[in-house]
């Protein structure tokens, strides 16, 4: 057999295996330029948090409360179409504790894009979480403990009648932390109904509920020893599909309280955001389809520091789809224009190119995007940061192209380079006093590109891998942009020991940092490794995690201290 002719049978052979696989049991895939978490593999992961579930996709990083794409902290985060971004937070942060990884059916993540269909920003990109259908009347109850005087407890609980369906859900966590004025309570409960009479006709009706109440270590060389948070966020939501239409509307109330008695600080932030976006899609024939809509979002914000403020945004969008049966190429172009009452008013283009083969796929986009300061950026004054009200708007053009194989059925392949293009972009300066302000830095590039593969060489044993390399450089000055890694790898071990038992080993390097503007001052590099196992006894199952298992001395991109060896072990039921 000649070289050519065998590897055509190998992809032949390669897409009939893949097409015998059941839905949701491939490796981590990508689908139309986004990268897919199915059901199956996340729930391998045995992942405590969100953030176990994320930060093995190779340029994305996320934290309890964060997360980027290829170093922008700009992401759009929904669950089940509502948002969770915090909107009081300084940086886009992301209220992870609504989502009970638990309940996640399917992970999206646009990496660069996004923005056309889900608006402003968007500027690192979009990630849509789809939870678990109401299917049936069900139970569960979860609660772990571990050093630094961690504990947790949740329940849940969710039934259906007809076509109807509701859920119930609350938890609460504490410690005592690792460092000084490190501790932290949070509560959350969250409701969920729905109805959904026939394929054609769907409503679903959500209220999440968070409390926390934490303490700021502030930086090492600064402590602040008496400087304490509390926030509060509520988010109500309703989604109504018929038809091919959609409407999703979105009330996200949060509060921010800032306290520290050593330099007479009680500041508080309300911030409360109205959001609905109606769309529609229509087939146009042997062409593909028509996705348009209009958006409409009401910001108000009040503070112990500033007078109360109101921002509008309307926006318009359409995103139309060309491909013909039987051809390997598709083609997705769309536009957004979004008026802004307190900014520029912007386009929004988007452009999508796509190669289709049974053993491999080709894709290049390119996306235009705008980032809005938050009201924390521009108004909020702390122990740590001043506030900047000429903070301007941040504006993107992000090209991608990647590649991605599948020479065997066992094995998956992706990799793709970027450059992104961002100008006025807005980062955190830290002064000499170690108070900080947010600023616009002028014109910054992010060079780089990501690796990653997927290797299941038998049915109980995975390995996958992930490599990215970002250089983020300030046109201006030729030099490194702060808190951003050159270089991240990360790499997890999946074994199914036996039919009850399941370990899971990962790690992750991250190398050093530059501080500052000027690049004078670095954060070292570091390397972590953790490890988690869960052993299921019918309806119960015995879990444990252990991270940072060298217990090593660490500091975060910000110059925060990391945590050394923690430790948890818990049981949960289910019904």
């Amino acid at each position: 057999m000649d070289r050519v002719g065998g590897l055509g049978s190998v992809c032949v052979l390669t897409a009939c295996l893949g097409c015998l696989l059941a839905p949701g049991e491939g490796p981590c895939q990508e689908e139309n330029g986004a990268i897919i978490l199915n059901a199956e593999e996340i729930r391998q992961m045995k992942a405590n948090k969100m953030a176990d579930l994320l930060n093995h996709v190779p340029g994305v990083s996320a934290g309890d409360s964060s997360v980027s794409i290829h170093g922008s902290s700009k992401v759009r985060v929904l669950v089940d179409g509502r948002p969770i971004n915090d909107p009081t937070s300084s940086y886009g942060a992301v209220n992870w504790s609504m989502v009970d990884p638990d309940q996640v059916e399917r992970i999206e993540i646009l990496r660069g894009k996004g923005g056309v269909r889900y608006g402003q920003d968007a500027g690192g990109g979009v990630i849509l979480v789809t939870t678990r259908a109401i299917r049936s009347i069900s139970g569960s109850i979860k609660t772990y403990g571990g050093n630094q005087d961690t504990g947790y407890a949740g329940v849940g609980v969710q039934g259906r009648s007809g076509s109807w369906g509701g859920e119930l859900g609350g938890e609460v966590e504490t410690t005592q932390g690792y460092t000084v004025n490190n501790d932290e309570l949070r509560h959350r409960a969250g409701l969920k109904l729905s109805s959904n009479p026939d394929e054609e006709r769907g409503l679903n009706l959500g209220a999440d509920f968070v409390r926390e109440d934490r303490g700021l270590t502030g930086l090492p060389d600064y402590p602040t020893p008496q400087s304490r948070k509390e926030n509060e966020t509520t988010v109500l939501s309703a989604q109504a599909h018929a038809w091919g239409y959609t409407s999703a509307t979105f009330l996200n109330m949060g509060e921010q309280h800032n306290t520290d008695s050593s330099r007479a600080l009680d500041q508080r932030l309300r911030v409360n955001e109205l959001g609905e976006d109606l769309s529609g899609l229509q087939d146009t024939g042997d062409f593909g389809e028509l996705t348009y809509g209009a958006g409409y979002r009401l910001a108000q914000a009040s503070g112990s520091t500033f007078a109360d403020q109101s921002e509008e945004v309307f926006s318009l969008f359409a995103s139309q789809s060309l491909h013909r049966a039987q051809s390997p190429w598709s083609l997705t172009g769309g536009l957004r224009a979004n008026a802004n009452t307190a900014f520029d008013d912007v386009l929004n283009p988007e452009l999508k190119l796509i190669y289709q083969q049974p053993c491999w796929s080709l894709t290049g986009s390119y996306s235009g995007s705008n980032n809005i300061p938050s009201f924390y950026q521009r108004y909020n004054h702390t122990s740590s940061t001043r506030p900047n009200p000429e903070l301007g708007m941040e504006t993107a053009d992000n090209y991608s192209l990647a590649l991605g194989l599948t020479p065997m059925e066992q094995l998956t392949l992706r990799t793709s380079v970027f450059y992104n293009r961002l100008s006025d972009r807005i980062t955190y300066v830290i002064g000499n006093d170690g108070v900080g302000q947010y600023e616009n830095f002028g014109e910054v590039t992010y060079r780089g590109g990501d690796v990653a593969v997927h290797w299941k060489p038998v049915k109980l044993l995975s390995f996958k891998a992930g490599y990215t390399y970002l250089r983020a450089i300030d046109e201006a000055t030729g030099l490194f942009v702060p808190a951003k890694a050159e270089h991240t790898a990360t790499f997890d071990c999946t074994w199914q020991v036996s039919e009850r038992l399941t370990t899971v080993f990962s790690s992750k390097y991250v190398s050093e940092v530059f501080r500052n503007r000027a690049n004078t001052t670095t954060v070292p590099e570091y390397m972590l490794a953790n490890i988690r196992a869960e052993y299921r006894l019918g309806r119960y199952a015995l879990f444990t995690e252990i991270k940072n298992l060298a217990d090593t001395t660490y500091y975060y991109a910000d110059g925060l201290l990391g945590p050394p060896l923690t430790w948890m072990a818990g049981v949960s039921w289910r019904m």
